[in-house]
Formats: C-alpha cells, sequence, structure tokens
C-alpha cells in the first residue's frame, strides 16, 4: 500500500478444493441414495478477520471519502506532505495475507462445530457424525446432504460469523451451471455463453463449420 508492497514473513498460500475433487463431489451426490447438493456463499470473506500482525500504510488525504475524513477527524492528523498514515488491524482487500488469515479463522470455527478437512484432499470437509460433507474453494461451499437437518445446521454454524448466501437447488457453483436429475443419476454441467465471450474477447471470429 502506499505504492510498496508488503512483505509478508509467513506462507500465504490458501488450501482448496480443485476441479477434479468438485467433479468427484458431484459425481457422489447423484450415486448417494436420496443425497442432494446446495450451494452457501459467504459475503465479505476477507474483511475484519484479526490480525495478530498489523500492517501500516500512508494515503493521500484526498483518496479518503469525505464521511470518513469527517468520522475519524483526518484533517487534524495529515502530515505536511498531505499523507494520513494508517494502521491494520484487522483483514481488508489488497493484504497478501488476507486470505489465509481468514481461511485459518473459519477452519477454527468449523473444527468447533465438528468439521474436518481431509488430510489428503485439500478442501473436502465432513462433519464427525452428520452424513454431511462439502467442497470448499475459499468462500464458496458446495454441499452434499441427505438430510436437510445437516444442511441447515451448517447454515446456523456459518451464520453466527458471517453472512451467508444459500442456494438450495445447487444451480450453480464456481462458474459452473449444474442441471440435476436427481431421478436418473445425472448431473450435467454447462458455462452458458462462455465460447461466446470467449470469442469476442480475443477478436476470434465465428468459426463458419459447427466445432465440438
Amino acid at each position: 500500500m502506499g505504492g510498496n508492497l508488503i512483505n509478508y514473513p509467513d506462507d500465504c498460500g490458501t488450501p482448496t478444493a480443485d476441479l477434479i475433487s468438485v467433479k468427484l463431489m458431484l459425481n457422489s451426490v447423484i450415486s448417494t441414495m436420496n443425497a442432494k447438493f446446495m450451494t452457501i456463499d459467504l459475503k465479505d470473506f476477507y474483511l475484519m478477520t484479526p490480525m495478530a500482525r498489523y500492517e501500516y500504510f500512508r494515503m493521500k488525504l484526498e483518496l479518503f471519502p469525505d464521511d470518513i475524513i469527517l468520522e475519524y477527524n483526518l484533517r487534524d492528523k495529515v502530515d505536511d506532505k498531505g499523507y494520513v498514515y494508517c494502521e491494520v488491524k484487522r483483514g481488508m482487500y489488497g493484504l497478501p495475507q488476507a486470505g489465509i488469515i481468514a481461511q485459518e479463522l473459519l477452519t477454527t470455527r468449523l473444527h468447533k462445530a465438528g468439521y474436518t478437512q481431509s488430510n489428503v484432499t485439500p478442501g473436502f470437509w465432513r462433519h464427525a457424525w452428520r452424513p454431511i460433507s462439502f467442497t470448499l474453494v475459499v468462500d464458496d461451499f458446495g454441499v452434499k446432504y441427505i438430510n436437510k437437518a445437516d444442511a441447515e445446521h451448517l447454515i446456523a454454524v456459518l451464520k453466527q460469523d458471517y453472512e451467508c448466501d444459500t442456494d438450495w437447488e445447487g444451480t450453480r457453483y464456481l462458474g459452473l451451471t449444474l442441471d440435476w436429475d436427481y431421478a436418473n443419476h445425472e448431473v450435467h454441467l454447462s458455462m452458458p455463453g462462455y465460447i461466446d465471450k470467449a470469442l469476442a474477447r480475443f477478436g476470434h471470429p465465428h468459426p463458419t463449420t459447427p466445432q465440438n
């Protein structure tokens, strides 16, 4: 911040489920009697996570919104070069460690509720005794459940600390559109409009013959 890179000494990598794990989860749903799929998305996941190691930055006064300047009386805190110096105590966008500290806090909260991540498959979680599992990619949950009460338990655990969006139909996950046919044990994956957007983005003409 302030034009300089933040040198965070620890690993910033966050374990997430890969596409193969997600597809295996989807296959497991349609292969398990009475199983269903739903999704949960956590809002503002990176924000306000307590930080053990504070960060510091400076920013020009004119870059602050007027209401922030008034709220914190910043005109009395600006230096002779027009900078305000700030201490960051909680997670915010732009910090390289924002993802990992948010993930670690989420992990702690899930552990307390009986959920654990696989030791061999990053991003795959199960409950200690409830028949529920999920893949986790940053703040997106793809949930396999048999009893709706188990999914509601997970949602209740998350809502203690996060604002959540839920989709009980499970029609969208990680950019994929999912068309569920539970009766025939099938799920159809697609990305509508993806090819057209890619052609427009790269200025590639539409082919004159069908391309499969």
